[in-house]
């Protein structure tokens, strides 16, 4: 659950994203180029790796989103359409009307985050699991979507893979650009334009991403202090950790760690009966 009081700068998950406004006034999102306003009569679709932002405008009254963070591992063990939920095009489109089976499913995940009911984990999980079946639609042709096998639907040049597992290996630490260009053979220009074609985001952006997932792993454990996160991170400070968290999810590091501890009380998940 967000409360929207911030803008997010333009950045990208490797984790898709359904979002819905649960109250307050509209708002508009930026999905890559495209312009798309969230109300209470429709749902955003962002896919992974797909750059979006948001602008907040001020307002009297804030507005509260529900907003679902689908972990690929997860959704490719479920099968089906879901086994390709990296691919670009997972969700055709970045925002759908609510139907009437999707309000229901809906309504009953908000009422088991809301009203605190006694459900097991597996009650759920497969809630979402049917939520983003009905969000995106029957399973398509193999061959439409065997591209995704590849590095998750992006960056087909090999020389940008490798400037990827470079990345990657700086664990959440902001890397050299200069020199991972150098090491695949390209010049820094180059290597910028190419990897925005390859990916649809720059280095940059890219490389905030890696260090938000990073991040959320980090403070979504109650044992590590927020200040060891920040030095962890390569953060200069923890006021520039929590600016660049704010930054990225609209809401503090101790926020998201709080909401965190919530969905993980026993009051909420009841183990499932043998």
């Amino acid at each position: 659950m967000l409360l929207l009081t911030k803008s997010m700068t333009l950045h990208a998950h490797r984790v898709s994203h359904v979002v819905f406004k649960e109250g307050g006034p509209d708002v508009l999102f930026g999905v890559r180029n495209r312009e798309v306003g969230l109300s209470d009569k429709n749902v955003l679709l962002v896919n992974a790796w797909e750059p979006h932002f948001y602008e907040h405008l001020a307002h009297p009254q804030p507005t509260v989103l529900l907003a679902l963070y689908l972990e690929p591992e997860w959704l490719r063990n479920l099968g089906g359409r879901l086994a390709y939920s990296l691919h670009p095009r997972f969700f055709t489109e970045p925002s759908v009307f609510l139907q009437q089976r999707l309000m229901m499913l809906h309504d009953e995940l908000f009422g088991i985050l809301t009203d605190r009911e006694s459900r097991s984990l597996e009650v759920l999980e497969g809630l979402i699991a049917d939520m983003i079946s009905e969000l995106a639609g029957p399973t398509p042709r193999k061959d439409t979507l065997s591209t995704a096998a590849l590095v998750g639907g992006i960056a087909y040049d090999g020389r940008i893979r490798h400037a990827i597992d470079a990345m990657k290996n700086f664990h959440g630490i902001a890397p050299d650009f200069d020199d991972i260009a150098r090491k695949i053979g390209l010049s820094r220009p180059h290597f910028f334009s190419l990897f925005r074609k390859q990916t649809g985001m720059t280095p940059a952006t890219f490389s905030s991403m890696l260090r938000m997932e990073r991040s959320i792993q980090c403070v979504s454990n109650p044992e590590i202090p927020i200040q060891d996160i920040a030095f962890r991170l390569g953060f200069e400070s923890p006021g520039n950790f929590t600016r660049f968290f704010v930054h990225q999810q609209g809401v503090t590091p101790s926020q998201y760690r709080r909401s965190v501890q919530l969905l993980a009380s026993p009051l909420l998940f009841n183990p499932a009966p043998r």
